[in-house]
């Protein structure tokens, strides 16, 4: 539902309150400093209070207005500033542009931001608006739409640059997008955009979601310059893909590079060593969490869980199962289906329920997970039981 937020000026609070010069440049000042510290509010609050005062916006106030509107997801409010961009004549601004632009792609009201672009004959001249329009179709999942305006801004002769492939290449998330992401890789080469540390990161995670585990290694191998992000998308592309002992080999050439790995890193290393049955190295991982001050991720204690419960020590992820504050469905599933796959099916039962009981909704893995425990230890009624109620009480159909 659509949040209403009127920029008619209303109370102020402490931050906006605060006396000044009422000057074009100090309620910009203090609007940008608002914005780059993400006060959205306060930033909207000292606008009303600029609107108060009698004090007119300009192409420097309104941006980062906008830019409040869109962070809090106030479309309407942005529609009124819209407005005020008119009335002050700053909309042909190329920054007013593509901040408007941005809001209503945010807005997910992308029609209107459309509008934006074409009904200014500046902004089919301009590569900020074409990034800003572009940036604007991925974030809505508009795959065609964006490669559509991607080609007319070529054809238009406009020139692309870092940013536009930044917002262009995420649009490519399907093995049927792969064509046009190597194409992307093309431009890239061709106007040396690709020895970027980011479009390259960008690059990689394209080949990666697109599926192509082998391309994505060809390329990261030729990177000329590699950083954590990078090393985390190659090891999670490989995860992924189930090719563990990929994961760990990459994650020792990270190590002896020295790169110190995150969490996004190490989940994907202990989903590794649950399917290898590497419960050394996975006991080396938890030993490297605890000393990098990451023992309370809630990510990877679940994955510590489901690898101790893979490779067979169920008293070591019952323990960190049971240290946990705050247990999500991903945990109960982890421990549910490490005590399933060891023939403890009563005691996978007896979680399931005591999961019932504390209030969590069952999802689809979780009912696979106490399926098939019932069905190692023979628990035939319990498990006709429970599928019954996955589809009667959860309305949960079976898989294929």
């Amino acid at each position: 539902m659509t949040r209403h937020h009127s920029l008619i000026p209303s109370h102020t609070n402490k931050l906006s309150h605060l006396p000044f010069r009422s000057t074009s440049s100090s309620w910009n000042t203090r609007l940008r400093e608002l914005s780059q510290k993400c006060h959205f509010q306060e930033a909207l609050n000292l606008y009303r209070q600029m609107l108060r005062s009698g004090d007119s916006p300009n192409a420097f106030t309104i941006p980062f207005v906008l830019k409040s509107c869109a962070a809090l997801s106030l479309p309407i409010s942005g529609a009124q500033l819209h407005c005020h961009v008119v009335k002050t004549g700053c909309q042909s601004e190329p920054f007013v542009q593509t901040s408007l632009i941005s809001l209503y792609c945010k807005c997910s009201v992308v029609g209107n931001a459309w509008k934006v672009f074409v009904e200014n004959p500046q902004s089919r001249k301009l590569t900020v608006c074409y990034n800003a329009m572009i940036a604007g179709y991925a974030l809505n999942s508009r795959f065609s739409d964006a490669i559509t305006l991607f080609c007319r801004m070529r054809e238009a002769g406009v020139s692309y640059n870092a940013v536009t492939m930044l917002g262009l290449i995420p649009v490519c998330v399907f093995p049927m997008h792969l064509w046009f992401g190597m194409s992307l890789h093309g431009c890239n080469v061709k106007c040396g955009l690709d020895t970027g540390l980011s479009v390259g990161n960008c690059l990689l995670t394209m080949y990666v979601r697109c599926g192509s585990v082998t391309l994505a290694r060809k390329f990261f191998d030729e990177m000329p310059e590699k950083g954590l992000i990078t090393w985390n998308a190659m090891i999670s592309g490989y995860a992924q893909s189930g090719l563990a002992t990929h994961v760990l080999d990459l994650y020792r050439k990270m190590e002896s590079n020295g790169i110190c790995p995150d969490p996004v890193t190490l989940v994907g290393v202990l989903s590794s060593c649950a399917l290898l049955g590497a419960c050394s190295v996975g006991h080396e991982v938890e030993r490297r969490i605890e000393y990098s001050g990451f023992g309370s991720n809630p990510f990877l204690k679940n994955a510590l869980i489901n690898m101790y419960a893979r490779c067979g020590n169920l008293v070591k992820a019952c323990a960190i199962f049971e240290s946990m504050p705050e247990k999500s469905i991903v945990s109960w599933t982890a421990i549910i289906g490490g005590y399933g796959m060891h023939g403890q099916g009563e005691v996978a039962v007896q979680l399931f329920d005591e999961m019932i009981r504390n209030g969590i909704r069952p999802d689809g893995a979780v009912f696979v997970s106490v399926l098939s425990a019932c069905s190692h230890a023979g628990l035939t009624d319990m498990g006709l039981e429970y599928f019954a109620t996955m589809k009667k009480k959860y309305g949960l159909q079976p898989g294929p």
